[in-house]
């Protein structure tokens, strides 16, 4: 994927590409290098997240979720945050009690951000 082109009508993209560039001023390499961080890190918030929640540990899983909503603001990861933010919200009222439902949604929608940030061509970048 080319980072100058516009995403197809009807596509329904995890991402905001233009966001994300507008985020780091146009800066496509710094944009790589956060993509390849939140590559590398989002697995292991995920696995935190999913240990926390069948533990029942809110604390955790407020520490977690807020740290999963913070790696994908930038990226204007608009669903993916919502649901780390309804999740960090979770475990803030110390009601774990939806959790393990939302648990799945959001798996599935960091999944999508990923697989997204994996397949765009983010290296062929000028």
């Amino acid at each position: 994927m080319n980072l100058s082109q516009e995403e197809p009508a009807g596509i329904d993209a995890p991402v905001d590409i233009s966001a994300a560039l507008r985020w780091v001023d146009d800066d496509r390499e710094l944009l790589a290098e956060l993509i390849e961080i939140f590559l590398e890190d989002c697995p292991q918030r995920l696995q935190e997240l999913d240990h926390a929640v069948k533990e029942g540990n809110a604390s955790g899983v407020r520490q977690a979720a807020h740290s999963l909503k913070g790696m994908v603001a930038g990226f204007d990861a608009g669903s993916a945050h919502g649901l780390a933010a309804e999740m960090e919200g979770l475990g803030k009222a110390g009601d774990l009690s939806k959790a393990l439902g939302l648990l799945s949604s959001l798996q599935l929608e960091f999944a999508r951000v990923m697989n997204y940030l994996k397949t765009a061509d983010w290296r062929g970048m000028n």
